[in-house]
């Protein structure tokens, strides 16, 4: 088969369930010159079997790539160096692509064969099985702020400076990217980074040395996931955030003014929501600690108001403690 115009990037693993969707939105493409490359991290789940057969119909336009279980970045880092197409598109294997989704980012590229990277809107169903037509909308503020200038019908150019509205919130999701592949040449995800927000160092990447373009409409449709460690763990998200903020700063030390004061606001944030899940569970050491920190980034009275608290309560623990052990007179 001659080196199609599309690779799309799958990671997979245990997805057995919802596979089928997501091949199906892939045939169901409004173009037909693209590959399918999955990379799949299962053992004995039936994944395997599933995908032979698909590979029955699909041939060579369906490539199946088993490796142990490294995350989904890794996975996809394996899938670019896999892949032959001109053109890259990543999606998850429990979501789906639009039947337009290919279609509509190359007309774009099309236009403007300069850009690096091509992202859209998208729509979601969430774990009430309701369903909303924009992340933009619902979850993504810094999103709409982007001023943009019209190349098209829903077409849009972005400006060189869009890394200082992606770096103020992560609205460039895997899933709605396509990037030209060779600005992939020394680009890949980070693996450091295993519970969340990896992807949005790999779009920083790009849109820090390549001009980009949005579709102003979704092209996918994702799926939310009871149980997902991403919906169900807070506290978890915040540590993954912060020390994902803390990467950033190392990873871009020349940054505008306005990035600087994103970053700062995020890891006040950040750091604050750990600061008070500690208290609340009177380990006050550690609120003592992150609220600090938070006080480093930006001042907030309350926050204050919070580490002199937590400083008392710890300063009352050490006290008790030394008390317990030797009678205090």
């Amino acid at each position: 088969m001659p080196n199609p115009i599309v690779s799309i990037i799958v990671p997979t693993y245990q997805s057995q369930r919802t596979l089928p969707r997501m091949i199906e939105s892939i045939r169901n493409q409004t173009i037909p010159d693209w590959e399918l490359i999955i990379i799949d991290g299962s053992s004995n789940d039936g994944t395997t079997e599933l995908v032979t057969e698909h590979q029955r119909e699909l041939g060579e336009k369906l490539i199946y790539i088993e490796q142990v279980n490294q995350g989904c970045c890794v996975a996809r880092n394996t899938g670019i160096d896999a892949a032959n197409g001109q053109f890259i598109a990543f999606l998850d294997s429990d979501d789906e692509f639009l039947p337009n989704k290919l279609q509509r980012q190359l007309d774009l590229f099309k236009k403007r064969p300069d850009l690096g990277l091509v992202y859209s809107d998208c729509c979601y169903i969430d774990t009430q099985n309701q369903y909303h037509p924009s992340v933009f909308d619902t979850h993504a503020p810094v999103a709409r702020e982007v001023p943009t200038e019209t190349a098209g019908q829903n077409l849009h150019l972005c400006p060189p400076n869009l890394f200082d509205y992606l770096i103020q919130q992560y609205f460039i999701a895997t899933i709605v990217g396509m990037v030209r592949r060779d600005v992939l040449a020394d680009i890949r995800f980070i693996t450091d980074n295993p519970h969340g927000f990896s992807e949005w160092i790999f779009y920083l990447d790009i849109v820090k040395q390549h001009r980009a373009g949005f579709v102003n409409e979704p092209l996918s449709l994702h799926h939310h996931t009871d149980g997902s460690i991403t919906r169900t763990s807070k506290l978890r998200n915040a540590q993954s955030h912060r020390d994902l903020l803390k990467t950033i700063r190392k990873r871009y030390p020349h940054l505008s003014a306005n990035a600087r004061n994103a970053l700062n606001q995020q890891s006040a944030t950040a750091n604050a929501q750990l600061a008070y899940h500690h208290y609340k569970n009177a380990d006050y050491s550690a609120a003592t600690k992150y609220f600090t920190e938070s006080l480093t980034h930006q001042f907030n009275a309350s926050i204050a108001t919070a580490t002199l608290k937590s400083t008392t309560a710890t300063l009352l623990n050490q006290h008790n403690n030394k008390c317990s052990v030797t009678p205090c007179g």
